[in-house]
């Protein structure tokens, strides 16, 4: 369990590739096989980062994620503060531990060297001296490590509405259980597609703890915008049962209306309501969706990782059905909460430094023997 020496630099860029370094003859940290390397850089990926440099254990964290601007909630200790802002300060804790290394580019693969026992990890990048005129000007790098984290988390799907993204974080969020509060005694809004209608009215049931005042949508899925949804009609499909619960609850269903514009307050530059396609007018001070999501298992599938309805298959150390694997964060759970996320990259980093310090001392004996 060797640590990784760097040459000491400013705070905050020496975790960073140098690529003068490597001009110059320094090695790379592609030439090294790191104990750990970590795909993912939210809450889950910077937690197992910062205990495994405190552990001294040389490890790699891919991230190319670009967080927004909105508020943590239910988080202790920050509680309405920025989420940027957050995940800025958790860099600076981690990237102070000098065998860590951040490395800003996607993973494309992962492949198992079983003759070694390491991961290979290819990686994609801009070329940022060559343009090449115009032509790709991609490279590939392969960095290697005995453990891996996998952290991608989850994308939450969109609507296609005009002033969306204008008011996402602000008025408009998408998980109950972070940010539910926020729709206390106010008029609620759920955005539901048609293709989530199994699970759209216990969503819509998870709010009656803050407010009574909600209204349901169905988006049709051709204006739900993740880029590869099928256009598959319209309309609200809940069952009659469904709909008698609903009204029993005073949940109110709007069909075959989709919305088409978050409408703001001119003065307050507050959301008022929202606008729908036939041009009716709802009132609406907060927004929620539940359109579906993309969970970011590709590269536990490429290694063979078994998978639950899309989430990847864990044990109580957070290790996968593959040897050596781990994951962590919202790719594991339903439950996707920024505070239970960071746990279970903690636990991840803690069952990798466990068996590293086993394997050594298992070593060690027989040396000795």
């Amino acid at each position: 369990m060797e640590t990784i020496k760097t040459p000491s630099t400013k705070e905050g860029t020496n975790n960073l590739i140098d690529e003068k370094r490597e001009k110059d003859g320094s090695t790379s940290i592609y030439d090294h096989i790191f104990d750990v390397a970590i795909i993912g850089g939210g809450y889950a990926g910077l937690s197992a980062a910062l205990l495994l440099g405190r552990y001294l254990r040389p490890t790699i964290i891919f991230d190319v994620v670009k967080h927004r601007k909105s508020s943590l909630h239910g988080y202790l200790g920050f509680e309405k503060s920025q989420i940027k802002e957050v995940i800025q300060k958790s860099w600076q804790d981690v990237l102070q531990y000098r065998s860590v290394k951040r490395v800003e580019e996607r993973v494309e693969k992962v492949e198992k060297d079983c003759d070694n026992n390491i991961f290979l990890i290819t990686t994609t990048a801009k070329n940022k001296k060559d343009d090449n005129h115009g032509k790709d000007n991609t490279i590939k790098r392969r960095a290697k490590a005995k453990y891996l984290i996998i952290a991608t988390g989850v994308i939450h799907v969109q609507p296609n509405i005009k002033n969306f993204e204008e008011y996402l974080g602000n008025s408009i969020w998408h998980c109950p259980h972070c940010d539910g509060f926020e729709t206390t005694n106010k008029k609620l809004v759920i955005i539901a597609s048609d293709n989530q209608n199994n699970q759209a009215l216990k969503y819509a049931k998870i709010f009656l703890g803050w407010t009574k005042d909600i209204t349901l949508f169905f988006q049709r899925s051709e204006e739900v915008n993740d880029g590869n949804t099928v256009a598959t009609g319209g309309g609200c499909q809940l069952t009659g049962e469904q709909k008698s619960e609903a009204m029993a609850l005073g949940i109110n269903v709007i069909e075959n209306d989709d919305i088409a514009e978050i409408v703001s307050d001119s003065k307050t530059n507050k959301m008022k309501g929202i606008l729908s396609k036939r041009n009716k007018f709802y009132e609406a001070d907060v927004l929620f969706y539940h359109l579906g999501q993309i969970i970011q298992n590709e590269i536990a599938s490429q290694l063979g990782c078994e998978l639950d309805e899309g989430y990847v298959k864990v044990d109580k150390k957070q290790q996968t059905t593959v040897s050596n694997v781990y994951a962590a964060g919202d790719l594991d759970t339903d439950r996707h909460y920024a505070i239970l996320a960071t746990a279970s990259g903690a636990l991840a980093a803690i069952s990798i430094y466990e068996d590293l310090l086993k394997d050594a001392i298992n070593t060690t004996k027989e040396e000795t023997k």
